[in-house]
């Protein structure tokens, strides 16, 4: 996935004739308690000491966390109704719950 980001995205950017910033203000909160908190996802700072040289993923690392510990995040159950976040939000696909029908995965 970084290889694809660094090649195609990264280079590419500045090309567009238009942006959309797709994301929404709960996108944040519902993730939160996926990455931060007891069984989250985001590594621990001592997990990047292996790649002490790519500070590239460091940096990225500080700033997710930053962003993430600035927002007070939903809990996991209330993520499972659709009463705070649409069932056909894009943060659905990430976070379950998505009310969208996709013939190929049905």
């Amino acid at each position: 996935m970084r290889y694809g980001e660094l090649f195609s995205i990264i280079p590419l950017m500045g090309l567009g004739d238009h942006i959309i910033n797709g994301g929404f203000p709960f996108d944040l909160p519902a993730l939160k308690p996926f990455f931060i908190g007891e069984g989250g996802l985001l590594p621990k700072p001592e997990d990047f000491a292996p790649y002490a040289g790519f500070l590239d993923a460091r940096i990225r690392y500080d700033r997710v966390k930053a962003l993430l510990e600035s927002v007070e995040g939903f809990t996991k159950k209330q993520l499972l109704t659709c009463d705070l976040i649409p069932g056909d939000a894009v943060i659905r696909e990430f976070i379950g719950g998505s009310t969208i029908k996709i013939p190929h995965n049905e």
